[in-house]
């Protein structure tokens, strides 16, 4: 069985907490893929502090150049980690400023490895 046919039978599971369409609309955004990534890399959790790095390496926000660090944390609190977190994603500890996995967080994370495993199959006017 195929990551993507594992990812599918996980979806359509009875017992989904998550429809599919929320999860690709979360996997939608650049910023919010990158920061699944570097929490899956960090299983004790992570700061906003070092998110906000990482993403500043990553070159993931605002190709614009509308990119200072205090703009990044500030998208970061106000739009990025509360739209995971209201999805169960992640927790987000907005007094300590600590992100870690969340109850949904597996199941986003082994649908964006499946589209990452994919990439070249997905037609250029999709991706």
């Amino acid at each position: 069985m195929s990551r993507l046919d594992m990812v599918e039978l996980l979806m359509s599971n009875s017992e989904q907490r998550m429809s599919t369409e929320t999860a690709l609309e979360l996997l939608t955004n650049q910023q919010r893929r990158q920061i699944l990534r570097r929490v899956a890399d960090t299983p004790d959790g992570t700061t906003v502090d070092q998110l906000t790095q990482h993403l500043r390496g990553a070159d993931s926000f605002h190709p614009n150049g509308n990119g200072s660090v205090e703009h990044r944390r500030i998208e970061l609190h106000h739009v990025h980690l509360p739209k995971l977190q209201e999805a169960s994603v992640i927790e987000y500890d907005t007094g300590q400023g600590t992100v870690r996995r969340g109850r949904e967080f597996q199941e986003v994370l082994d649908l964006l490895k499946a589209i990452d495993d994919h990439r070249e199959d997905i037609p250029p006017s999709v991706s």
